[in-house]
């Protein structure tokens, strides 16, 4: 049976072939980044409208603060201007100029936050940029790569074909077992034991797995995961 999945591999490759093209062409590989970009957008956005309310909230905070602020050293100033003691003076001076610089900090910590809402719109612009460059990227080589695989269609129907027919050859279980290997993106699959070494990795194998072997069994490589078999 082992001779039956050989052969059955041998033009598998051909379909592999075709489908490893596939995979790596360029059309694909950017038609797939411009729909991943795409599909985040809306967790992007998302993100910035937290932020941007974040910051909006925090800003109104600010110039509520600034301005109570604002109006207490008004009183102070006014309360300087009628006050004839001296340490009343001193006192009401230096409640004054606490207050302006604490109105002069809250200030520039709010010309900070306005920088970073700034910063927020800026990002809002760049996605709706990219956006619109990220659809035309994907339309463009989502048509080139639709174009490739279609070329590739006879050729791909003409082995899964002969697959088809090949398969009916093959012990259901090793078929099986084949098509879980193959679905795992492993291939070729099928391996012949290279004195008591995995012929795909070289891998030393047991004692028990060489003896299964010799009696004509198909064993999985613990390393590799490949399928071994032994050249009667």
């Amino acid at each position: 049976m082992i001779e039956q999945l050989l052969k059955y591999q041998d033009v598998d490759a051909g379909l592999r072939k075709i489908e490893t093209e596939l995979a790596g062409s360029e059309a694909r590989k950017k038609a797939v980044s411009a729909k991943k970009y795409l599909e985040s957008v809306d967790e992007m956005v998302n993100k910035l409208d937290v932020k941007a309310a974040e910051l909006a909230h925090i800003y109104e905070n600010m110039q509520e603060e600034s301005k109570v602020l604002s109006e207490q050293r008004e009183e102070f100033i006014g309360a300087l201007e009628n006050a004839e003691d001296e340490n009343a003076l001193n006192y009401l001076a230096k409640k004054a100029d606490e207050l302006y610089a604490k109105v002069k900090n809250l200030s520039q910590e709010a010309g900070r936050v306005a920088d970073a809402m700034q910063a927020v719109y800026k990002e809002y612009a760049g996605i709706r940029g990219n956006i619109k460059a990220a659809q035309a990227q994907y339309t463009e080589n989502g048509k080139i790569y639709n174009e490739l695989k279609a070329s590739k269609q006879d050729e791909r129907n003409r082995i899964e074909g002969e697959l088809k027919e090949l398969e009916k050859d093959v012990d259901p279980q090793l078929m099986e077992r084949y098509k879980v290997k193959r679905a795992g993106k492993i291939f070729p699959i099928i391996y012949e034991v290279n004195g008591n070494v995995c012929g795909a990795c070289n891998m030393e194998l047991p004692t028990s797995v060489l003896a299964g072997l010799k009696n004509g069994d198909v064993i999985e490589c613990d390393q590799c995961g490949r399928l071994l078999y032994l050249k009667k």
